[in-house]
Parts: C-alpha cells; structure tokens; sequence
C-alpha cells in the first residue's frame, strides 16, 4: 500500500499538507505528524490549513509560527490528509490541484480517491494509524514529536480507545508512541476533560435542545449560529456535542445540528452502534465511516432536522 506514495514523496521537494476543513484531532495529528516525517527526509514541507490556530496546536509538536499560513506556492507534491472528498479542502481545492502530483491519505470508506495517488486504508481506526504504517515502511525513526503527533490523532478518533474501532493493532502502536515519549496524559485530557466556559454555554444550550424519536431509538441535540455565536466558542470547541445524545442509554442513532455561522446551512453529525450511518449521510451529499459519519445541507434547520429524523426513521 505504501510503496508508490513512498516513491512519490522521495521524489518530490516542495510538498504542502493539506488536512480537511474544521479539522479534528485525528486530522492534525496525523497532518503534523505528516509534517515532521517529511522535514525529517529534507523536504520542504508545510501544513496549509483552512482555519487559523486552531486551539488544539497547544498539544501539537512541529506548528512554529508560519507553519498554518498560506502562501504563494506551486507545489511538486499536494497531499490531503483526513479528507473523503476534494471538497473538504475548501478554498485550499485550487492549491491542490496546482500540485505537480497529489496524494490523498484517508482512512473513510466512502473517500472518493481524487487524488493522482489514494493511500486508502479503510478498516484503520484512524488516518494516524495509516501514517504511523507509512512512516515504519519509509523507515523513518520515530521521535518523541512524530508520537505526541500520532498518539493525538489516534486518541481522537478512537474516543480515547474505548470506540470500537479499537483493536490490539491500535493498543500496539500506542504502546510504541508511549514508549517514544507522547505526552498521554496531557494528551488525554486536552481532548476529553478539559472544556472552555464557552464550550460548556453551548452544552447548556445542546441539552435544552435535547429530543427523542422512535422511542427513545433516535436522540438529537441542535445549535443555532445565534447560540453559537453568542456563546463565542470556536471551531475546536464544537467537537462533542454528539455525545449528549449518544449516551442515551436506549439511543441506536444520535444526531447533532449544528448552524454554520457563515453560511445558510447546518452542519449534521451522525453516530450509530448498529446502523450504517455512512449509507443515511452519504443520501444528504456527506459520507464517513459505518458508525460516525456526517454531511452538511443548505436550508433551514427546522426543515433539516424534519428530513433527516424522517430518513434515519425509514432506515431503522
């Protein structure tokens, strides 16, 4: 799987890291682990990302002043990390590709594979999981910021390794980061204890919101832009609201609305241990994984919510 987009790397000089937009752990984990690899071959490499200075560069290794700003540049080598379709890059679809040559590197089933060179790895529990494999395949010696980086992504997109997309694989390559020296405890906290006074306001307002279908088998929790930006939280303090209503003890589907605050639609999060959500947000334009997926849908929220709640009811 890794050996042409090893090649490819080793062949090219300029290269920009392009992680998906509203990033998550596992995105600039791996993205910034990514980063550090490719430095450490002598490129010239660097993260382009959608959003400036995301809080979450405060537990990353290799985000120096400069690393997330944008410039001019025609890259020998585009590379997508996290991203299901080109456009999750957004405004940064164009820099793609302008690339001599563009990878993509996912681990979402329902990736679209536009890239010239798709290192898909669709049953990795994250995309820090296929980095951590190309990085031993390049033999690339892992030091401790490459496993701060990579214990990040994989704590992100496993729950802390209580998901189950956990297996012994992701138990082993944690054993290594740790013994490399990721900060786990930090680590941990930084993305599952700790939460801002705006973040917790806009919980608040996720509960009042709080609704049940089908008996309590659907759970949904919703936020307007006006919550949200009244509350002043930013786009990393957003993650984890879908965890309200999926801790509903009788819930099969929970879903989370959320309003853009920059343009007229919401963005839909939905999480599953028995149905195949990929398949409910792939029929609204999204994709992502069996049990987490989500998609983004222009309207209003009333009517959104109405038509997804329908569509998950006629699916179960």
């Amino acid at each position: 799987m890794f050996e042409e987009i090893s090649k490819v790397i080793r062949s090219s000089k300029d290269i920009v890291i392009l992680p998906h937009k509203r990033a998550d752990g596992d995105c600039l984990g791996s993205a910034f682990a990514l980063l550090l690899m490719l430095r450490s071959l002598g490129k010239n490499a660097e993260v382009i990302l959608e959003e400036k200075n995301p809080k979450i560069f405060s537990i990353l290794c290799g985000t120096e002043p400069g690393s997330e700003i944008e410039r001019e540049i025609t890259p020998d080598l585009a590379i997508a990390v996290d991203c299901g379709d080109m456009e999750r890059l957004g405004k940064r679809k164009d820099l793609f590709v302008s690339a001599r040559v563009t990878a993509n590197i996912d681990h979402h089933p329902t990736n679209t594979r536009f890239a010239d060179y798709n290192c898909i790895d669709a049953s990795a529990a994250a995309t820090g999981q296929i980095l951590f494999g190309l990085m031993e395949y390049m033999k690339i010696p892992l030091t401790k910021e490459i496993a701060n980086n990579l214990y990040t992504a994989l704590s992100s997109d496993t729950g802390r390794f209580a998901y189950a997309n956990t297996d012994s694989k992701i138990h082993i390559i944690a054993a290594k980061l740790h013994e490399a020296g990721a900060d786990h405890v930090g680590i941990n906290e930084f993305l599952f204890e700790k939460n801002t006074l705006s973040k917790i306001m806009l919980m608040r307002d996720a509960l009042n919101s709080f609704e049940i279908f089908s008996g309590g088998k659907i759970a949904s929790v919703s936020v307007t832009r006006q919550q949200i930006t009244a509350s002043g939280v930013t786009d990393d303090d957003m993650n984890g609201l879908i965890n309200i209503p999926r801790s509903l003890e009788t819930v099969q589907v929970a879903v989370c609305f959320k309003e853009l605050t920059d343009e007229n639609a919401v963005d839909v999060s939905f999480r599953s241990n028995t149905i195949d959500v990929a398949e409910i947000a792939k029929k609204f334009g999204g994709g992502g994984h069996i049990r987490a997926s989500g998609c983004t849908i222009a309207g209003d929220l009333k009517d959104i919510k109405k038509t997804v709640i329908s569509e998950i009811i006629k699916v179960m």
